[in-house]
């Protein structure tokens, strides 16, 4: 009887262990679930933070129809560049019949029409296997008699360490060059690169003159993956240097990139990133913030600006501002952008000192402006990405 009793006490503590031990498994099993699911949290959380720092910031400026009264409509875009001919349908033939000459009474001055003088033929072909791109100055046609011995020289901007350069042609209108050059690029790193071909004319006693410059940009409609020359012919603008490290009023370059819906009339600005010259700075590293403006017919209408990046000379903003602007009215819309130092220590600084500014637009300077909006009209729903020059003020 003893006998049996205790062995059942035996089962009973069995069975008790047995529930301890599942009770434990259990709870156990509830811990490492729970840390998991917050270890998961805390990753995703992370990578999400990660993704915000890469992330575009975007902000909505509207642009009512009333912004516009005030400012007279005119057909002020200049006609599109020859790179630039393979044009979506879906743009009004009015923004191409408006080739006249701007004329704005803004504070950024009278702007001219830049004189061609000119056409320059290359070619662009990107080696896959070799991870470099081949350019070839193929020839120039309808130069000046009295600027006829030229040579062309090639950079792949922002960069201007590396520079290529033909051989000088003598007195020749029509020179055909056919030199090939190779600059070592990823093709990723394309979109934010541009040619810039310089022809210079050479007079013999040492004097070398700038006759015209080309940019082209690589986000263009090209497809340069199937290891095939794309052969392009575009006007020689008349223009200076302005990516010129011994230009006295460069300060720097900004990268920006231009999208525009037409179909829902939304032009999307983005300032990716700038680089600023330590020449114009001094000891002292600056505070930069960008200030984007929306000129239309050379009148602030709209304004808008980034978040300051501390003590640094190539701030990264990647912010977006989206702007509501009809088709029909594209045509007398620029985009002003400001590099500024902010002296505060905190986000509300409202004026900051200048270092450098550019415009994109029908009211751009130069030929680099005219070139990205262009490249914008001609690639709609595309974001085209394009390097400016920072000018003083």
């Amino acid at each position: 009887m003893d006998f049996k009793q205790i062995l059942l006490e035996c089962k009973k503590d069995a069975i008790k262990l047995r529930i301890a031990i599942a009770f434990a498994v259990g709870c156990a099993v509830l811990l490492l679930s729970v840390f998991l699911f917050l270890l998961y949290k805390f990753v995703q959380r992370r990578r999400q933070s990660q993704k915000n720092d890469h992330k575009l910031l975007h902000k909505t400026a509207s642009i009512r129809e009333s912004d516009f009264s005030h400012a007279p409509q005119q057909r002020r875009h200049r006609p599109l560049m020859q790179t630039d001919s393979s044009a979506s349908d879906v743009f009004l033939p009015d923004w191409r019949n408006g080739n006249m000459s701007p004329t704005s009474d803004s504070d950024e001055g009278h702007i001219e029409a830049i004189p061609r003088v000119g056409k320059l033929e290359f070619s662009v072909l990107y080696d896959t296997e070799k991870e470099c791109l081949r350019v070839t100055v193929l020839s120039a046609k309808g130069l000046a008699p009295y600027e006829a011995t030229t040579y062309v020289e090639i950079y792949l901007l922002p960069d201007r360490e590396l520079k290529h350069q033909t051989k000088v042609h003598y007195k020749n209108c029509n020179p055909v060059y056919k030199e090939g050059f190779e600059f070592d690029v990823s093709f990723a790193e394309l979109q934010e690169r541009t040619l810039q071909f310089c022809l210079f004319s050479f007079d013999g006693f040492s004097r070398h003159k700038t006759i015209g410059e080309v940019f082209y940009s690589f986000d263009e409609n090209l497809n340069l993956e199937d290891n095939t020359a794309k052969v392009l012919v575009t006007d020689i603008k008349k223009n200076i240097s302005l990516f010129a490290e011994n230009n006295p009023v460069r300060v720097g370059e900004v990268l920006v990139s231009l999208c525009y819906l037409p179909t829902s009339g939304r032009l999307t600005f983005v300032v990716l990133k700038a680089r600023l010259s330590k020449k114009e700075i001094g000891d002292q590293l600056p505070n930069p913030f960008a200030k984007v403006s929306l000129l239309v017919s050379g009148r602030q209408v709209k304004k808008t600006r980034t978040s300051i990046v501390r003590k640094t000379l190539q701030p990264v903003y990647n912010e977006a501002f989206v702007f509501d602007i009809p088709v029909h009215r594209l045509s007398d819309v620029s985009l002003l952008v400001r590099v500024l130092h902010s002296e505060a220590q905190g986000e509300k600084d409202k004026d900051g000192k200048t270092i450098g500014k550019a415009v994109i637009g029908p009211d751009a300077k130069n030929s680099i402006g005219l070139h990205h909006w262009n490249c914008m009209m001609t690639s709609p729903r595309k974001p085209i990405a394009q390097w400016h020059p920072l000018m003083l003020s």
